[in-house]
């Protein structure tokens, strides 16, 4: 990213985005795709209520988030590798089974057997996200891609915003199995009009050929520090979710307060993935990184250091501005470093990542709860993220100058010519 712009060079906006061929038609299969996902921490904790308890109900979350972590570097490689549609159609098709199965025969079977398949429906369709997010960027022109990056991160941003109130309306009308049902539908509505979502499937021999032989752990050793990114940015995500309310609890204050400052951390969210996705920023996406990060990282060290429920909604709000412009950039840094034929692999490997972090967050989170007061333990996931964030910045400073392309061949465009990658997509 440079920070002047050239008179002739074409101008990025959000309407341009919209305005190119199916794109309006991603982002309604996008928000669909990615509602029953983000509804399905507290739709599995409600139905775990329902069955026997609220452990319960954690144990199904748990296993729907492991099975998406463990599915995504394999599915999302299938989606580099096959035809979008058939692939497309296969992972929201299970998924949507699993779920309403799950609603079906909650309370007549075992809860080992409702994990498996919560775990199935995590899996199925954890490719779908990378194997979307890898379209998008193909069928965006260059110039457009930071924006069309950046208002998918602020959709993803209103999808978490608008996703735990609408499973508590739901459960309260239709009970936890009503709520899966709700997901399922959304999970399969996308086949109905998929053929209509910008796609281009893996024609060229030699592309294919490349993508074949790659392991997830070859993508992985390429974008290891891009990977490692997500995991600092989710840890801390993970940190917050867990640690607001009983740190709010700790001031005087209700618990339930946790509500509206996590709403001013997605609002803001959302606002600065539509602002930074609408014009270029100074510094290359590494030196955006090393001054975000930082800045990301204090903010949530604030609730620890202050007591008003004021300033809580003040320092999420803050985070929320910051780590729209970090996933766009993560993003960015993902499609520089690989081949465009092996994009959906690695957006993939960087989802199981997100997943791994936010997940590992919760358990730190929890053990440091019962060893230490909650400010102590926002501290402690804060210096955590540092530490990640700084492996991740010294990973990437080390390796910047091996290009993906040194090792595996870039793919023609249609025409026939070949990409440049002398050049980072922004």
């Amino acid at each position: 990213m440079t920070g002047k712009r050239s008179s002739s060079e074409p101008q990025s906006s959000l309407r341009a985005v919209l305005d190119l061929p199916g794109h309006k038609t991603w982002y309604t299969a996008s928000a669909l795709i990615r509602l029953p996902v983000v509804m399905a921490p507290l739709a599995l904790v409600f139905l775990g209520h329902e069955a026997q308890s609220f452990a319960v109900g954690g144990l199904l979350a748990a296993t729907h988030a492991i099975g998406e972590a463990a599915g995504a570097p394999l599915m999302g490689r299938r989606f580099d590798t096959r035809p979008f549609l058939a692939q497309l159609r296969l992972s929201l098709g299970a998924e949507a089974v699993a779920f309403a199965v799950i609603a079906l025969v909650a309370g007549h079977v075992s809860i080992a057997l409702l994990a498996a398949i919560a775990f199935l429906a995590g899996a199925a369709a954890s490719g779908a996200p990378g194997g979307m997010r890898a379209q998008l960027s193909a069928a965006s022109p260059e110039h457009l891609r930071p924006a069309a990056l950046g208002l998918e991160g602020s959709l993803s941003q209103a999808t978490w915003a608008v996703a735990p109130p609408l499973v508590a309306v739901l459960y309260t009308w239709a009970g936890a199995s009503g709520v899966l049902l709700v997901m399922a539908v959304s999970a399969a509505a996308p086949l109905l009009f998929a053929r209509h979502i910008p796609h281009a499937d893996p024609a060229a021999p030699s592309a294919t050929e490349t993508v074949a032989g790659m392991r997830a752990t070859e993508v992985l050793r390429i974008v290891w520090p891009t990977a490692m990114l997500s995991v600092a940015i989710m840890f801390l995500i993970g940190t917050a979710d867990v640690l607001l309310p009983p740190r709010l609890a700790d001031t005087g204050d209700s618990p339930a307060l946790a509500g509206p400052v996590m709403t001013a951390f997605a609002v803001a969210s959302i606002v600065s993935g539509l602002v930074y996705g609408a014009r270029r920023w100074p510094g290359t996406p590494f030196a955006q990184t090393a001054w975000l990060l930082p800045a990301f990282a204090a903010a949530f060290a604030l609730p620890a250091l202050t007591s008003q429920p004021w300033s809580f909604a003040s320092a999420f709000a803050l985070g929320g501005l910051l780590f729209s412009p970090l996933m766009v950039i993560r993003n960015l840094a993902l499609q520089d470093r690989l081949p465009q034929a092996a994009w959906a692999t690695g957006f993939s490997v960087l989802y199981a990542a997100a997943g791994l972090g936010y997940g590992v967050a919760g358990l730190m989170a929890a053990v440091l709860l019962h060893t230490s007061t909650p400010s102590t333990a926002f501290l402690a996931c804060v210096l955590t993220t540092m530490l990640i964030g700084m492996l991740s910045l010294a990973g990437e400073h080390a390796t910047r100058d091996r290009s993906a392309t040194s090792t595996f061949a870039t793919p023609p465009e249609p025409d026939g010519t070949t990409r440049r990658t002398d050049t980072p997509p922004t």
